[in-house]
């Protein structure tokens, strides 16, 4: 093998130095950089506009052939390797912008005004949005720890045409624009987990087409996540990935909410007005404020009372069901050393077909009917042996 040198003086083997010639030619060239977020190298070209793309298998094949255009004895694989290692230094694009954002508040209420831009007449939005809004940015950072995440949702819900989606699209800075989805389908579970961790804002479009069972179930699990654990496609053993994402949801609907025990997840706000979506927004000092109010320890997350004060507001964005109607109609809620007597869900359940009838029943079973009679102003409700069971009254009829 004959030999050549490098900058240095030093001798190496030729084949050494195409490899060497192939990475100071891609350097001339390109930029590149390992994007952390998303898992893939991405490039820019010196000469062009500045802007950075991610290296896909076109872009990557036209490289090599630039290189070997360029009489550099290298294949593809050699390419490949080096714009895959750890040679190309890494780029965290969230970490850059909130940077860039670090101790330049002017302490004025950024977060508050833009919450001020959907036009309701809710007196708790403003305050319930901000603390969201601090648990998004909390959820990109880090700080909202290995045992929680950011968990709430603000569900927009108004006619068509009012800027609901826009709005939330407008939440996220140009810089970050690549984070935001409003297509996700909830049915597709893995890919919902993958979205978690690659993306910063997850939009719920249309939240009203959302089923009750996936409400209840898979939806309700995962918005309270704090990472996601999954295997991925290229992968042999499941990872805990961290969670990025937080949620946020729109509906043309009022009754949207389908789990009341869920409820507490949902920050619903109505109005009848359009959402002014032509002020523009300091994204600089909007994140800013997030990240001094987060670092000066203000709550990102709801407490307990705060909680409580959210389910009771959004009873009425609940969805009613024929069997609620029916137990109202053939049932009153008992009262502790008064009249009544405890019945089991299977009993309600029975009596309620005998009476109104099984076709009647028929979009209901127990499991769900236990949930709404638990939900129930004033319902008393034990644990036995039998299963869960509520101190109720029969209405004579």
């Amino acid at each position: 093998m004959t030999n050549t040198e490098n900058e240095t003086g030093e001798r190496i083997p030729t084949r050494c130095s195409h490899v060497v010639r192939m990475v100071e030619h891609i350097r001339r060239r390109y930029v590149l950089r390992y994007n952390t977020v998303t898992e893939c190298t991405e490039y820019m070209e010196r000469d062009g506009n500045g802007t950075f793309l991610m290296l896909d298998m076109r872009a990557l094949k036209r490289i090599t052939l630039e290189v070997q255009l360029a009489g550099i004895a290298v294949g593809f694989n050699d390419v490949r390797n080096y714009v895959g290692s750890d040679f190309i230094g890494c780029f965290d694009p969230i970490g850059d912008f909130l940077a860039k954002c670090v101790g330049r508040w002017d302490g004025n209420d950024h977060i508050g005004r833009l919450a001020d831009t959907v036009p309701t007449e809710d007196p708790e939005w403003r305050e319930r949005f901000h603390t969201w809004f601090l648990g998004m940015v909390a959820q990109w950072t880090g700080k909202t720890g290995e045992l929680y995440g950011n968990s709430n949702v603000p569900l927009l819900i108004s006619d068509q045409g009012f800027n609901k989606s826009t709005f939330c699209r407008r939440l996220l800075p140009p810089e970050l624009k690549w984070g935001y989805c409003d297509s996700l389908q909830l049915a597709e579970k893995k890919q919902v987990l993958r979205a978690m961790s690659e993306l910063l804002l997850i939009n719920l479009d249309e939240f009203n087409q959302i089923s009750p069972k996936l409400q209840e179930g898979f939806l309700k699990n995962v918005v309270q996540l704090p990472a996601v654990k999954m295997k991925r496609p290229w992968g042999t053993a499941i990872e805990e990935l961290p969670r990025r994402a937080s949620f946020i949801a729109t509906s043309n609907m009022q009754n949207v909410l389908s789990d009341p025990s869920g409820s507490r997840r949902f920050i619903c706000v109505d109005f009848n007005r359009p959402i002014d979506v032509a002020t523009p927004i300091d994204y600089t000092q909007l994140y800013a404020q997030a990240l001094s109010e987060i670092e000066s320890g203000r709550r990102w997350y709801f407490d307990k009372l705060e909680t409580e004060l959210l389910t009771m507001s959004n009873d009425r964005f609940q969805r009613t069901m024929a069997a609620e109607d029916f137990f109202k109609e053939y049932f009153r809620i008992g009262k502790e050393n008064g009249r009544g007597e405890y019945m089991t869900t299977v009993a309600i359940f029975q009596h309620l077909r005998q009476k109104a009838g099984a076709a009647a029943m028929a979009s209901t079973n127990l499991t769900t009917l236990s949930r709404r009679l638990k939900a129930l102003p004033g319902m008393t409700s034990r644990r036995t042996w039998r299963g869960n069971e509520f101190l109720v009254e029969l209405v004579d009829k």
